[in-house]
């Protein structure tokens, strides 16, 4: 239910998003009207399963193991476009995988079926990012896409949540507070700053930066929680900061030439 709060008030602050500026809610590419279902069936279940491997992993292993998604696209992107593999974008997927398991604390003693769930959840997320990359739709507004796409992915899990009798519309007023925030800022706020990062750079250097996420996380709850800056997270920050370093040696050196 939080997935579906979270895509339902990001589907209704993109629309007033489009209000406000007077665009409308219509795309204006043809025939996308498959590639938008796709895209809102892969970007719903990835939070479906990666919440659902909480029940047999811990969060830090399963939130590791989801943000290894970047190393998914690679693959994708090798296997269906013959994108090639890089040692520089070889040694920076595996820097941030390192940096991130160091962020999220991770331990081996889990199940493996809660670890396949939560690797599944980055596979999922892996072919959002791929789908929406290699799509006309970049060229569409960012809010408008963003709205159609959290509109069926509501939809899609308030169908999934009523056939397994999980579905629960009388929530008290907290929790529905809690997704109006998650739909703000983790949705229209994050959503189509990614979308016009994926237009912008591509998809595997948008899917690695992209994992700043945990990063913020740990900077958030030091500076504003008091948690304690460690030396293994002090380690997983720079890994994932030189992850990114060494994605952009060549552009750097492109400018140069």
């Amino acid at each position: 239910m939080a997935s579906f709060g979270r895509f339902l008030f990001g589907a209704l602050l993109s629309a007033l998003v489009l209000k406000i500026r007077r665009q409308p809610l219509v795309l204006n590419t043809a025939g996308t009207n498959w590639t938008i279902f796709l895209l809102s069936v892969f970007y719903a279940a990835t939070p479906l399963f990666l919440y659902k491997s909480y029940l047999y992993v811990g969060s830090g292993l399963a939130t590791a193991l989801h943000f290894a998604y970047p190393v998914f696209v690679l693959i994708l992107m090798g296997l269906l476009f013959h994108e090639s593999f890089t040692w520089q974008g070889m040694g920076s997927m595996a820097l941030c995988v390192m940096g991130i398991f160091l962020l999220c604390d991770a331990g081996f003693d889990a199940s493996l079926f809660g670890m396949a769930i939560a690797v599944f959840s980055g596979v999922l997320y892996a072919a959002y990012i791929v789908i929406l990359g290699r799509s006309t739709l970049l060229r569409e507004s960012v809010f408008a896409l963003t709205f159609w796409i959290c509109l069926l992915a509501a939809m899609e899990l308030a169908l999934v949540a009523i056939i397994t009798g999980n579905f629960q519309w009388n929530l008290p007023w907290q929790a529905w507070g809690a997704d109006f925030c998650l739909g703000l800022f983790s949705t229209v706020m994050a959503l189509p700053l990614f979308q016009q990062g994926v237009m912008l750079c591509g998809e595997v250097k948008a899917s690695l930066l992209s994992t700043f996420e945990p990063v913020t996380g740990v900077l958030v709850g030091i500076s504003v929680f008091g948690e304690i800056m460690t030396i293994q997270i002090a380690v997983g920050i720079l890994l994932i900061l030189c992850a990114t370093a060494v994605l952009s040696v060549p552009a750097a050196k492109k400018r140069d030439l």
